[in-house]
């Protein structure tokens, strides 16, 4: 008797698209935005709607030059459809994610069978930490889908027996190019990927040096198209701040304290992501040890598992090498990876059963947190705690001012009604800020509250959890 698994494996996409939409999309208007880079990218989309600048992101009334403009447009699109709130901000991560999928559905259908497809469809879909960034408001999913559709187009353009190569061509440079605009050069790896196919399997791999010039050309003319009235606009800034801090230096020097400082850190941290990956890519990261050594003799012949892994290895070289290290940043990687081992397991004899196991496991999992635990930690969140208690308070003409706690989840919070800068800083600063005319809120640590005068003002408290830093605080608003 056929499992489900196996029925859905005669329409593969169909699964693969609704499952995906189910699993990523639960849950997501019951939690806020707790995550500092949640709540900036997302009220960057919201200022550049209200300014009606589509060349450079703001927040809170200052350029922001941590990612290029690609994210931006998506979360301006989907907040006219959906509206300027949670949801609208992190569907966009959730579309390119099951985007994704479906690329490897059809990649693996078209070299293998509907299963493979299948199999790698929902191991991307399914692994633990997809399955959590997939639906978070940032720019990491739309880099993740422009990586994957560049490796699959490349391998498709170097082919020697490739008759189409003008379209396979087109798609890829063009998609580096929109890689480029979600995150930067690290887009590019893939392209690297092919230079290795090239230099180590010189007959599997074709790629001519003028076509590949004419290419890289194109794909910087179409950056350019934004790219140019960025620096413009911005004297020069995005540039600087942009590539030189986010990219360069981020490569060589520890930033925000993620990684471990100095020569021996740096050589201590090296092998970190070959130690995460069994966490982040749980539970199918158990199986490719084995499925490795399995395949190992293969390895001559097998160009496109060879490819596939070459392709995940730059990517967890390139990273490791950067000496500022997130769990995230290696997750170009997994969609190679799903697609590799879901090669290996569909010529077994129990891998659907093996398959449906673990996929029931972890969208039970999914689904308990986001829609039993989501609901539970939203009441406990210091924000939403002092935002519902401020919300009638607040005002299109309101000044605020965040002393001391400076989340940006308060920003997207308070600019959802008032247009005006919400000044962040230091307790120091308050006491500047309360020479303001009402109508004005001071939110400042209770802690604080007798370094400021007394303005006769309604204080109203609030204490909860900044999931950020993972610590409660208490916070008290001065309303006048």
């Amino acid at each position: 008797m056929q499992s489900w698994l196996e029925k859905f494996a005669a329409r593969p996409q169909r699964a693969v698209l609704l499952f995906g939409l189910a699993l990523l999309l639960a849950g997501n208007w019951l939690l806020p935005l707790t995550d500092r880079d949640e709540a900036r990218f997302a009220e960057a989309s919201r200022e550049m709607l209200q300014r009606g600048d589509y060349v450079v992101p703001w927040f809170n009334g200052a350029w922001r030059f941590d990612k290029p403009v690609l994210i931006y447009w998506c979360q301006m699109a989907s907040y006219q459809v959906c509206g300027e709130n949670a949801f609208g901000a992190r569907l966009p991560s959730v579309l390119f994610t099951v985007a994704t999928a479906l690329v490897l559905v059809h990649w693996g259908r078209k070299r293998m069978n509907a299963k493979t497809g299948l199999f790698a469809g929902v191991m991307f879909l399914a692994g633990l930490h997809v399955a959590i960034i997939g639906r978070v408001a940032t720019a990491d999913m739309a880099l993740v889908f422009f990586t994957l559709l560049a490796v699959w187009s490349g391998w498709e353009l170097t082919r020697p027996e490739q008759a189409n190569r003008r379209g396979w061509w087109w798609i890829f440079y063009v998609t580096l190019a929109a890689g480029f605009l979600a995150k930067g050069p690290i887009a590019w790896l893939p392209l690297g990927g092919l230079i290795l196919g090239r230099t180590l399997r010189k007959d599997s791999f074709r790629l001519p040096l003028l076509e590949t010039v004419v290419g890289l050309l194109l794909a910087i003319a179409l950056v350019a198209c934004w790219g140019v009235p960025a620096l413009i606009q911005t004297n020069g800034k995005f540039w600087d701040v942009g590539m030189g801090e986010h990219v360069f230096k981020r490569a060589i020097a520890v930033n925000d304290s993620h990684g471990l400082a100095g020569m021996l850190g740096f050589i201590a941290s090296l092998p970190l992501y070959f130690l995460t990956f069994f966490i982040s890519f749980f539970p199918w990261s158990t199986r490719v040890p084995g499925a490795l050594r399995r395949w190992w003799p293969a390895r001559t012949t097998d160009a496109l598992g060879w490819y596939l892994l070459i392709q995940a290895l730059l990517v967890f070289a390139v990273f490791s090498l950067v000496k500022t290290k997130l769990p995230h940043y290696t997750m170009p990687a997994f969609p190679c990876l799903a697609l590799w081992l879901a090669r290996q397991i569909s010529t077994e004899g129990n891998s659907f059963s093996w398959i449906q196991k673990r996929l029931v496991a972890m969208a039970a999992f999914i689904f308990v947190l986001t829609l039993v635990a989501f609901p539970l930690l939203t009441r406990q969140l210091l924000t939403e705690r002092l935002w519902n208690e401020l919300q009638p308070h607040v005002l299109p003409e309101t000044k605020i001012a965040c002393l001391g706690y400076t989340e940006p989840s308060l920003v997207w919070k308070f600019r959802s009604v008032t247009t005006n800068m919400v000044l962040l800083g230091e307790v120091n600063q308050a006491k500047d800020f309360l020479t303001n005319p009402p109508p004005y809120i001071l939110v400042v640590p209770t802690k604080n509250l007798g370094d400021v005068p007394d303005t006769n003002g309604l204080q109203i408290q609030a204490h909860g959890l900044d999931m950020v830093k993972f610590k409660n605080w208490e916070l008290t608003a001065i309303v006048r």
